[in-house]
């Protein structure tokens, strides 16, 4: 953590900044599948035999029925007629929660014929409760550290004149396509608590990473008047 204070016109600034690391508990695959019918809601997974070898696959790596959710359907039909023996792209989401079979769960779905992964998406659970606590420690220690200028400064504090904090983003571990590794750096300021979405890019595949930091800076203002004269 790194801090800065000054004081001018009566007013004591304190400024700290924090980094964390925070891992992902659960990443969404979402996942393409071009399929030869067409169904709707869950008959899709039953009845559309490429939707189900994709259930089935998983479910040798241990991936229960349950983390599977279709997210949309899109028929393609012939001279405007939309029947059952119409085919289909089906987007199919599967939520991962072994953060440790993820690797093999890539290299399977790399295997289907009929399947194309389009996104991962990281998921951090505890991240609002994690940022939460990291604002208020940096409260608690601005307090301190303008206490400790104050009294260097011989004057005493009256309250707090204004608070402000940033929060922003960055990949703690990036890596090229075909393995893990480190290396990546983007900066994604003001990045919404929640989830980290990683997209295929031309160049570099999938970035299979899991791991992201997030900065903290918090800026306090705090008023301030002589101590009285002994």
């Amino acid at each position: 953590m790194s801090e800065r204070a000054a004081a001018e016109s009566g007013v004591i600034v304190v400024e700290l900044f924090a980094e964390h690391e925070l891992e992902a508990d659960h990443v969404d695959a979402v996942v393409d599948v071009k399929a030869s019918a067409f169904f709707t809601g869950s008959a899709a997974f039953a009845n559309a035999k490429e939707v189900a070898a994709l259930v089935r696959s998983m479910a040798d790596l241990g991936v229960p029925a349950t983390a599977f959710t279709l997210q949309s359907v899109q028929a393609e039909t012939t001279e405007g007629l939309l029947t059952r023996s119409s085919s289909a792209l089906y987007t199919v989401r599967i939520r991962l929660v072994d953060m440790g079979r993820v690797g093999d769960v890539l290299a399977a779905l790399s295997g289907l014929k009929q399947a194309t992964l389009r996104e991962l998406r990281w998921g951090y659970t505890h991240e609002p409760e994690a940022r939460q606590d990291w604002l208020e420690g940096l409260a608690r220690e601005s307090v301190k550290k303008a206490r400790r200028v104050a009294a260097g400064l011989g004057v005493t504090l009256t309250g707090l004149h204004r608070f402000t904090e940033r929060i922003w983003e960055s990949r703690a571990f990036g890596a090229r396509a075909g393995g893990y590794g480190g290396g990546d750096e983007d900066a994604m300021p003001m990045a919404p608590s929640g989830s980290y979405s990683v997209k295929r890019t031309a160049a570099l595949g999938f970035p299979v990473s899991h791991r992201k930091k997030v900065h903290v800076m918090a800026t306090a203002e705090f008023q301030s008047r002589p101590a009285p004269e002994p």
